[in-house]
């Protein structure tokens, strides 16, 4: 609850912070069939067969089908619950049978098994104090053909999403960065893309692009020196900025942020992060345990010209209880900065 324009998420390895951007990542995008194959790409998890479904169902059980909920601001509320699809095998031709929504399950003569034919995503949108919600049924399989794995998908064609989200973790970081840094070239916004490239190298003069999708920089010398050369930290800040930069009135959802940057560079990259979200109206979900980020974070709002930035920023704590209980703990600025001014342990 209570959700700002920048949201960072604490607590320890393993507590749900990830699993939050996750959630957050399939309701942006609740229509879309693919999203929880992707959500499974980023934690390296690959779908080759049916069974590899439950790996986004808690404690990967078939029947705890996940059920997310969202109130978009000003009046919108969504709702998305991702279920398996049984089939029953006959034991006398072999054939398959697949259970629907509407069929009684009660039966002792009819059990279904674990034998998984799709995920279903059933999703609704409703605006706040009118009527009925609007419900949306969409559905992923897999099958394995001579050729490999082949992927079929249904997507309601009588719904088109109008948000955006991207979620940026080290697998997709530097996923499509050459067709942005061509978007915010034509858009004539390369000036602000440069701006904390050269707080971080006063050498950067000019970006551009090559050969295939090349991206280049200009420091100086005789020749155009590919962005990769100047090292993983400046390439991952262009990387994300850009991402910011080309994702207007979208969600960024930031997993650990301070991951390739150096601590001296963290702090130019959260000023310029901060400053392009409020440019481009971007909402912000940044996970973190680094006391480094927290501390660089409350030492920029404390600046007259980033002030204004404190009622946007909120924190929350993801503590696991027993039983798999997850809490979370909010801060505001002031609660924040006082939790750090007192050593405080947040994380």
């Amino acid at each position: 609850e209570d959700f700002g324009k920048i949201n960072l998420l604490l607590g320890k390895n393993n507590c749900g912070k990830t699993s939050i951007l996750e959630a957050l990542f399939l309701i942006i995008g609740f229509t879309n069939p693919q999203l929880p194959r992707s959500i499974n790409f980023f934690r390296d998890l690959f779908l080759t067969q049916t069974d590899d479904f439950r790996f986004i169902f808690y404690q990967l059980d078939f029947n705890s089908q996940v059920r997310i909920e969202a109130e978009i601001k000003p009046d919108q509320l969504r709702t998305l619950v991702i279920k398996p699809q049984f089939s029953l095998s006959s034991p006398e031709n072999g054939s398959q049978t697949v259970i629907s929504d509407e069929a009684d399950v009660s039966s002792t003569l009819v059990m279904p098994s674990e034998n998984i034919e799709k995920l279903i995503l059933n999703s609704s949108i409703k605006k706040k104090g009118q009527g009925k919600p609007k419900n949306f049924r969409s559905e992923i399989s897999i099958e394995e053909t001579t050729e490999g794995i082949k992927q079929k998908i249904k997507a309601p064609n009588n719904y088109k999403e109008s948000m955006r989200g991207f979620f940026i973790n080290a697998d997709t970081v530097y996923k499509d960065l050459s067709p942005r840094i061509e978007n915010i070239i034509v858009k004539k916004q390369k000036d602000v893309l440069l701006e904390p490239l050269r707080n971080i190298e006063p050498k950067i003069r000019d970006i551009s692009f090559g050969n295939n999708g090349m991206i280049y920089v200009d420091v100086g010398y005789s020749r155009l020196m590919p962005v990769n050369l100047l090292g993983d930290g400046i390439r991952r800040m262009l990387s994300i900025l850009a991402k910011v930069l080309d994702t207007k009135d979208g969600i960024i959802l930031l997993d650990e942020i301070e991951n390739g940057l150096h601590y001296s560079s963290l702090k130019v990259f959260l000023k310029y992060l901060i400053r392009m979200s409020e440019l481009q109206n971007v909402q912000l979900f940044l996970t973190t345990h680094s006391k480094e980020t927290l501390n660089n974070l409350s030492e920029i709002l404390s600046t007259e010209e980033f002030k204004k930035f404190r009622s946007d920023i909120r924190s929350f704590t993801i503590r696991k209880h027993e039983k798999d209980k997850t809490i979370s703990y909010p801060y505001d600025f002031e609660k924040l900065e006082y939790a750090i001014e007192q050593d405080i342990e947040m994380r």
